[in-house]
């Protein structure tokens, strides 16, 4: 089939085989019965049989012209082999050739003509049509503040699109549906929107936790970008199963379901472009999918719209370690000898900096630093694991006060209290007062001080270790991280004895 000229002729896209279908679908048997295969045997037409597209008697559209025989070539013709398929009781039965044919061509089954879909390992590509929607994207994407933040998005997936494909492939998903996690977040697993959707996909809480997403308050797993694309993955195939259409999947994951099959109900169509001229869908539902068409088009074929020199972020990379109980996000940088920043974008599912207390969790820690990690950790005292405090507000309590209260910058409590509002505090409001100095202070009065540094001959800073005192204690009090203390003095393993002389730095 001529797709170039179907595109010219309606206007709809390659694929947008709209009002016409019936007249192309008659015309292919014809051709069919042309070519030497055996005519198909066709029931009564009734009196009120649409043709091309209008009901008998009806004024007929002004886009409803239909194509004349020679204008229309016969791919899905040359696919098929043995006789033409044929009407019986008004229904065209397809062998499984025919029906891949048919799917590969209409990019879904708009007119019920199939007796069953086919299978997900078959409908491995997202169609990507051409119509004015999805040129008007693609004109954002590539111009001003949305070329900009494209190209964010294009250096963020870096991190996530290896895994991402993996899963998606193993599920027999077509691999683009990598670029609906763009579209939804910028690639931004800590993206949250104005309907309260969450992460790198976007999930709500019903949707979330019915594909087994754990969401709590210390613990919102659709943040973690594997556990949010394996739900992710389940929830698209279900959707494309129940639709069989990748357009409509979108508009649903968008959208909803049940306002989908509302707008199919009322237009009696199962075409996206249908439901979206009809306006039987959100505008951003309708938007949705012109949206996820340029993005594709444009993450697969960067070079082409002008961004040949994004350099992609490179594939997340960690260690695993478990942590015992409650454990901030500070603590857990010194152990593995990195920074908060750096443990935080491995672990974003955390999202008050905190590992749940009461909890064995499982960290993520920077590659090959999880033998460091475990050694460290073990000379935390419980009492030093979490250095944040709970406060409770009260009459006449504002979020400077009780910023200044505690020595912390109203914006990390904002941070670590799901971005409260400074103007809605209410008296009893609980706020997790994250590396509270109070916290440092009740930690220094349990324990005594290490004893100070000495300046040797050669310049060096040496500290005798004293009864209680361990290599985290030790590095704390001087600025140093237990994994540069056992560097700087050749220590094989945490053991320390009072006595013991120890460089901190010079």
């Amino acid at each position: 089939m001529d797709l170039e000229y179907l595109d010219d002729r309606f206007g709809r896209g390659a694929w947008r085989i709209r009002s016409a279908r019936p007249a192309i679908l008659l015309t292919v048997l014809v051709l069919a019965a042309c070519s030497g295969r055996t005519s198909p045997q066709l029931s009564p037409v009734p009196e009120s049989l649409a043709i091309d597209g209008v009901t008998a008697g009806a004024e007929p559209p002004a886009s409803a012209s239909a194509p004349t025989l020679g204008e229309v070539a016969s791919e899905a013709l040359d696919a098929w082999e043995g006789e033409s398929p044929g009407f019986q009781d008004d229904v065209l039965s397809f062998d499984e050739g025919d029906r891949r044919s048919f799917y590969h061509i209409y990019g879904s089954d708009p007119l019920g003509l199939s007796e069953r879909a086919v299978s997900l390992a078959e409908r491995n590509e997202i169609p990507l049509e051409m119509n004015e929607h999805v040129e008007r994207w693609i004109d954002f994407f590539t111009t001003g503040n949305g070329r900009t933040r494209f190209r964010i998005y294009l250096e963020r997936a870096g991190a996530y699109e290896e895994m991402i494909r993996r899963r998606l492939r193993q599920a027999g998903l077509p691999e683009d549906l990598l670029y609906l996690a763009m579209i939804e977040s910028g690639m931004n697993p800590n993206a949250y929107s104005r309907a309260h959707a969450v992460g790198l996909w976007q999930f709500i809480r019903g949707t979330g936790r019915l594909y087994d997403l754990e969401i709590g308050y210390w613990l919102d797993e659709r943040r973690d970008p594997f556990k949010a694309t394996d739900a992710a993955v389940a929830h698209l195939r279900d959707l494309y199963e129940d639709y069989g259409s990748w357009y409509l999947a979108a508009a649903a994951y968008n959208g909803g379901p049940g306002r989908v099959n509302r707008g199919i109900a009322r237009t009696g169509s199962n075409d996206f472009w249908d439901l979206s001229d009809a306006r039987v869908l959100r505008r951003e539902t309708r938007n949705y999918v012109p949206k996820l068409i340029a993005a594709t088009t444009i993450a697969k074929n960067p070079v082409r719209y002008g961004f040949d020199d994004v350099v992609p972020q490179p594939p997340l990379a960690f260690d695993v370690v478990e942590v015992p109980d409650a454990t901030s996000f500070d603590v857990l940088a010194e152990a593995a000898g990195t920074t908060e920043d750096e443990i935080r974008r491995l672990n974003p599912q955390y999202p008050r900096r905190v590992t749940p207390p009461d909890t064995r969790a499982e960290v993520r820690v920077p590659p090959g630093t999880a033998a460091t990690f475990t050694t460290a950790y073990a000379q935390v005292p419980a009492s030093e694991r979490v250095t944040w405090l709970e406060h409770v507000v009260t009459r006449g309590q504002t979020l400077s006060h009780i910023a200044d209260r505690y020595g912390v910058s109203i914006t990390a409590i904002r941070a670590t209290n799901n971005n409260v509002n400074p103007r809605r505090l209410q008296i009893g409001q609980k706020l997790i007062i994250p590396r509270s100095g109070r916290a440092r202070a009740r930690v220094a009065s349990a324990a005594p001080a290490p004893a100070p540094a000495v300046t040797s001959e050669d310049g060096s800073r040496i500290v005798t270790v004293q009864r209680g005192d361990t290599l985290w204690t030790i590095a704390r009090a001087h600025g140093v991280t237990t994994r540069d203390l056992m560097a700087m003095n050749n220590l094989k393993s945490s053991r320390i004895y009072p006595g013991d002389r120890l460089t901190v730095g010079k």
